[in-house]
């Protein structure tokens, strides 16, 4: 069976990476190695690479899941990292891809395309002691932190007239939009400062960040440019101080709802696409001291437009218990008694500017924030259930980059990102102050996409 090399543009070669993400189907891949009897079998990846520089004020992190400084305004305490700078070659905010496509034949009508996709990272952690796994020289236990391999997608598609149902893993619904928009997809965003996995792109900077997760779902056919997608999730539970521990609300006896409705048109010289989406997830607790439960739910809005080569984009969303970047990360707090939990209050937004010069060189600038209200003091008696100071908190960041298409598989990337984490005074219970850490990063990379 020959080999057939689609010799597209740099755009449908970043396509297949994209369908990394769940949202393009597997006739975007590069290369088709073969079938019988109408079954098609093909493959697409990318693998990229970045220098990393960083400037990082001491207590900074890229996720925002420290609490604030100690008294006195010092963030370098027990647990926050120093003032550093770091220099780092590693892979970018997405990791590379190796991408195995199946689509069956058309029977009644009906077409299934399944997809596994492999997401591996270049880079090690900054301690690389793999000879010594799985502790360290000193002693202190520590694990080995080698190049990741994550699973991104096992998800299986099936097409009709009536729309396509979808089951497996892959991109969540909530959120997905805003990213996928993002220049920094392609890029760093905010650096890793000295772990093994990816960089933290925007995530908890203008968007949340919502997670590859098992779900069943169905999106309807387009009707004149709208199209709905509804989706039924595995939950998640409570989770603090990103650190994955479950605290009193770790009972999920319902599914997580995310759903996500879009218009998108053409035009003479450009495009525009619209979207709003949402998510709705209850939680309980088995301790029986516990009378209560929390949800955690969330809307957004946004809107992607170009015309001649500039393009515009901006995403809004609102919620409750989201958390401050990752999938209920510290967005829920219950007191020690168990007899009062709370969501926390989130929003964020990011807008961004783009323009592409003779469709081979684009110019970027983008700024976004998002934000999380203090618990009430009730909610935080004993501090059992949060790890967390109960401040407020605003984590924000500007980009500016250029990303060239060399040519039909060849991309360079360059950026460079502010950001900022901004704590308010101490909200009645635990030791946090008001303060902000900063880091300043700059990147240089390139993918090889097929």
């Amino acid at each position: 069976m020959a080999n057939q090399f689609n010799k597209t543009k740099i755009a449908s070669a970043v396509a297949a990476v994209v369908l990394g993400l769940g949202l393009t189907s597997a006739a975007n891949a590069v290369v088709v190695v073969g079938g019988d009897n109408g079954w098609e079998v093909s493959f697409d990846g990318n693998i990229n690479a970045f220098y990393v520089m960083s400037d990082n004020d001491a207590g900074y992190d890229s996720l925002g899941l420290v609490n604030g400084p100690s008294a006195g305004g010092v963030f370098n305490r027990a647990g926050h990292s120093p003032s550093e700078d770091v220099s780092r070659v590693t892979s970018g905010f997405l990791p590379a891809f190796f991408s195995f496509n199946v689509k069956s034949p058309t029977v009644n009508g009906l077409t299934a395309t399944g997809r596994f996709s492999f997401a591996p990272t270049i880079n090690n952690a900054t301690t690389k002691d793999q000879l010594h796994a799985p502790g360290n020289l000193d002693g202190s236990g520590a694990a080995l932190q080698g190049a990741t391999l994550d699973t991104r997608e096992v998800v299986v598609n099936v097409d009709g007239g009536f729309g396509t149902v979808s089951f497996g893993r892959t991109l969540s619904i909530f959120g997905r939009q805003a990213i996928l928009n993002d220049m920094t997809l392609f890029g760093v965003g905010i650096g890793n400062m000295d772990g093994a996995g990816v960089t933290a792109g925007r995530v908890g900077r203008g968007y949340y960040w919502p997670s590859f997760n098992a779900r069943f779902a169905y999106k309807t056919p387009v009707f004149s440019g709208f199209q709905a997608e509804f989706g039924l999730y595995d939950p998640s539970v409570e989770q603090i101080n990103g650190g994955g521990r479950t605290g009193i609300l770790d009972q999920t006896d319902t599914p997580r709802f995310e759903g996500e409705l879009t218009y998108a048109t053409t035009f003479a010289n450009g495009s525009f696409k619209a979207w709003v989406d949402g998510l709705w997830q209850d939680l309980e607790s088995t301790s029986i001291t516990a009378t209560n439960d929390a949800t955690v739910a969330a809307w957004g809005i946004g809107a992607t437009g170009s015309f001649m080569g500039f393009a515009l984009t901006g995403y809004f969303y609102d919620g409750e218990g989201l958390g401050r970047s990752l999938q209920f990360a510290g967005g829920t707090a219950c007191n020690a008694a168990g007899t009062l939990c709370e969501e926390a209050e989130n929003d964020g937004y990011y807008v961004q500017g783009t323009y592409t010069f003779s469709g081979k060189t684009k110019v970027g600038a983008s700024y976004g924030e998002s934000t999380q209200d203090a618990f009430s003091s009730a909610a935080m008696i004993g501090g059992l259930q949060h790890a967390f100071d109960n401040q407020d908190v605003e984590l924000n960041m500007w980009t500016v980059g250029v990303y060239h298409d060399v040519n039909s598989w060849l991309k360079l990337i360059a950026e460079y990102s502010a950001s900022e984490n901004d704590y308010s005074a101490n909200a009645g219970v635990g030791g946090g102050n008001a303060g902000s850490t900063e880091s300043d990063t700059f990147s240089l990379g390139t993918f090889f996409v097929w």
